[in-house]
């Protein structure tokens, strides 16, 4: 509640007009971390998390240093490496929407012809550069796998704002000639990111970002494992770590906060037993209405018990050079490869945390989300495990029906009820 009221008051400022002068004001961030350090969070990490993230939006928006945009999934390495702010529009989309501001965002950019059947996390971040919601962008680092629609979005918001686009081609075979391929582009990034900033690149500052990215990688899987001992977390929480993911992979800071999330997951209680479905959560939530997850995980009592978001699907990136290794984290993710290799990660992952059956929230306008919807759902079916898809959207409330998502959720979870009866 405390949390929500922190984004309620933050909504209220912004609405009252104004606006971007909240954001760039250091009175704004002031008040806030008083706020966070006396409200109440489900888990002590989560406050940390949400420090960093006003540290870093503060950062963003007062000019400490060059702001560069990344999307999901571009190596974040290299800009913190030069010492850059890492900024994520895509995450941004999904606290403008939790503000209730996501719509004139929307509206504004159908306004200049970006069409609704485009993602609406992407359709948010054309309307809010639009608006100037969001920090101006010396430099946009974006890449084309996983999400189709992030290097367009970069491209016209570089023609918005004249930041200089960099984007990375990665090809979908994982062979020693991508890997390569792949560390060269990277490489040439970095340096003209670097001119770009008017910085000069520093060869050993991206081992040490290297070294911060395996840390936070070693404290994510330390964290999965602690949760297949059922620590009594909600995964609507744990995918608002989700955050650090994207932009934090390379920061001594992001991983310093994954590091006390495996901790404070070593010290938690294991839940209590249940016959409750014990859930797999595929994708993000709407992010405008929490109460579709509160009523599955609070009303109904279900546990989701991992999300695949939260998935450490890279190797470690020790003992091989610090640009073959984040060519390797790149190619790595199994939902760019063959769906038949995604529906295998999901059913060992359902097995690993004992799932009773697998939702997906299917985001409209998510190519990669709902390309492969019903092939995906099918093969992990043919494994035993019930699948469930959500349509919505995490964005726009517009094409959204809770009542009709409630219905199916809880069809689903009685057939699963039924099956888990001993």
């Amino acid at each position: 509640m405390a949390i929500l009221n922190l984004q309620e008051a933050l909504a209220v400022k912004i609405k009252d007009g104004l606006k971007t002068r909240v954001l760039r004001s250091p009175w704004t961030y002031r008040l806030l971390r008083g706020a966070v350090r006396h409200s109440h969070f489900p888990l002590e990490t989560s406050r940390q998390m949400a420090l960093y993230a006003l540290q870093q939006t503060e950062r963003a928006y007062t000019g400490v240093a060059p702001v560069v945009w990344t999307s999901a999934f571009f190596p974040t390495e290299i800009p913190h490496a030069l010492g850059l702010t890492v900024f994520s529009p895509e995450v941004a989309a999904a606290l403008l929407a939790s503000l209730g501001l996501a719509e004139e965002c929307l509206d504004t950019a159908e306004r200049f012809w970006y069409d609704r059947d485009l993602c609406s996390f992407h359709r948010c971040v054309l309307g809010a550069t639009l608006k100037g919601y969001f920090p101006s962008p010396t430099a946009l680092l974006a890449t084309g796998h996983i999400c189709d629609s992030a290097p367009k979005t970069f491209e016209a918001v570089g023609r918005l704002t004249g930041a200089r686009t960099f984007f990375l081609d990665v090809p979908r075979e994982r062979t020693p000639e991508a890997e390569a391929y792949i560390a060269a582009q990277l490489r040439d990034i970095a340096r003209e990111l670097a001119a770009v900033c008017r910085l000069t690149w520093h060869p050993e500052r991206l081992v040490h970002a290297v070294e911060a990215s395996e840390r936070f990688r070693n404290a994510a899987v330390a964290a999965n494992l602690a949760r297949v001992g059922d620590v009594p977390w909600r995964g609507s929480d744990m995918l608002n770590f989700v955050y650090l993911l994207f932009v934090g992979q390379g920061d001594p800071q992001a991983a310093a906060v994954y590091t006390d999330l495996a901790r404070e997951a070593a010290r938690q209680p294991a839940r209590e037993k249940t016959r409750k479905p014990r859930l797999l959560w595929l994708h993000l939530k709407p992010y405008f209405d929490p109460s579709l997850l509160n009523y599955l995980e609070e009303e109904r009592g279900a546990a989701i018990v991992f999300e695949e978001m939260n998935y450490v699907y890279w190797p470690s990136l020790a003992g091989v050079s610090p640009w073959r290794g984040l060519a390797r984290k790149t190619l790595a993710h199994h939902a760019y490869h063959t769906t038949t290799e995604r529906a295998a990660v999901l059913v060992s992952l359902a097995r690993c945390y004992r799932a009773d059956g697998v939702v997906m929230f299917a985001h409209q306008g998510c190519r990669a989300t709902t390309g492969a919807l019903h092939l995906l759902g099918r093969l992990v079916q043919q494994e035993g495990l019930p699948f469930l898809a959500l349509q919505g959207d995490c964005i726009d409330r517009r094409d959204y029906a809770p009542e009709q998502l409630r219905t199916r959720l809880d069809a689903f979870l009685e057939m699963l009820e039924d099956r888990t009866v001993v």
